[in-house]
């Protein structure tokens, strides 16, 4: 980073902890135009996310979406594509999100926190979501899946971080598609205690069949990381029941993984899958109207299998992938 640039950011920085945050925010806009202009690229995108992290950790929310925004508009604009680089800017940005005040703090004058009497459904928390949303998909339209997954992981984490119980339902969609399985697994568990012992089963399969049928078939690469995802949620969670859950769900949810991790190794993975649900499924299904057409989605996605008996075990990419893997033995 230039010199002058440094001297910019370290003055604007001053006039954001003098309170005059307007002021500053038209200071990092005026900074990073006048960099951009000059073909400075790095250093307008690093004048950006630093504008950002430094509002938002003085609970200058809006403030810093805008710069965040504006730094998505500035990948757009000039085609910066995902990687290590771009995507940490926007994780930095997704990490730097304030916890919500104490009700004394909340009550401050000029604070941008979220209210803790809306909790994580408080306006400011929406505006949080927008640029996740917008970081999302700018990570798919660049072919990158898995920085788009480590954006909702950060945003799930935060959620569950600064709301807790409260939040899993925002958060839950973002644990789903993201990849940290230990803190996915950790709010799931969290949950599930608060509620009757004998829904636990309950929350793994629904929480599974969610992971499983996030994956897109138009990416074999992506199914096989959704299942390893999957099972390594199912062993977190497991571990933090203290024994092995002993029921026909659990053991219903351990066959599907099973066959879903075996999609590139085994031939009769799908006839595993078919096991589960001649020995397990009635009564397990019965227990949610939302498994069975989760269920059906998941054989269409893994084994381009579909109700009515069109396609078979192995189709699509997945079929392709199988042949190659074959033919390299």
């Amino acid at each position: 980073m230039a010199s002058s640039v440094v001297k910019t950011l370290a003055r604007i920085k001053g006039t954001v902890e003098s309170g005059a945050y307007y002021e500053a925010q038209q200071m990092y806009k005026t900074s990073f135009h006048r960099c951009k202009a000059k073909q400075q690229l790095d250093d307008a995108m690093q004048i950006l996310q630093e504008g950002a992290t430094t509002q938002l950790a003085h609970n200058q929310i809006t403030c810093g979406v805008e710069l965040g925004m504006l730094l998505l508009e500035a990948y757009a604009s000039v085609d910066v594509r995902p990687d290590t680089a771009s995507a940490s800017r926007l994780l930095s940005i997704i990490r730097a999100f304030p916890p919500p005040p104490s009700p004394a703090a909340g009550a401050s004058a000029g604070s941008q926190a979220p209210s803790t009497s809306k909790g994580s459904s408080s306006p400011v928390v929406d505006e949080c979501a927008r640029f996740v949303a917008t970081a999302v998909k700018w990570a798919h339209k660049g072919g990158d899946s898995q920085s788009a997954r480590r954006i909702h992981s950060a945003f799930a984490s935060y959620l569950w971080k600064s709301f807790g119980a409260e939040s899993f339902g925002r958060a839950l969609p973002h644990f789903v598609r993201g990849c940290d399985a230990d803190e996915f697994a950790e709010a799931l568990h969290t949950c599930a205690a608060q509620g009757p012992a004998s829904e636990v089963d309950l929350w793994l399969l629904r929480a599974m069949l969610q992971v499983l049928t996030a994956a897109s078939s138009q990416r074999s690469d992506g199914l096989v990381a959704y299942a390893a995802y999957a099972r390594a949620v199912f062993g977190a969670f497991t571990s933090r029941c203290g024994s092995a859950l002993d029921t026909p769900t659990a053991h219903f949810t351990e066959l599907v993984l099973l066959a879903v991790n075996a999609i590139t190794s085994s031939p009769s993975a799908h006839q595993l899958l078919q096991l589960a649900k001649d020995r397990y499924g009635d009564a397990v299904l019965r227990r949610d109207q939302s498994f069975d057409p989760m269920l059906e989605r998941l054989e269409a996605v893994y084994f381009n299998v579909r109700k009515g008996g069109a396609g078979g075990p192995f189709g699509g990419l997945l079929g392709g992938l199988l042949k190659s893997l074959a033919q390299a033995h």
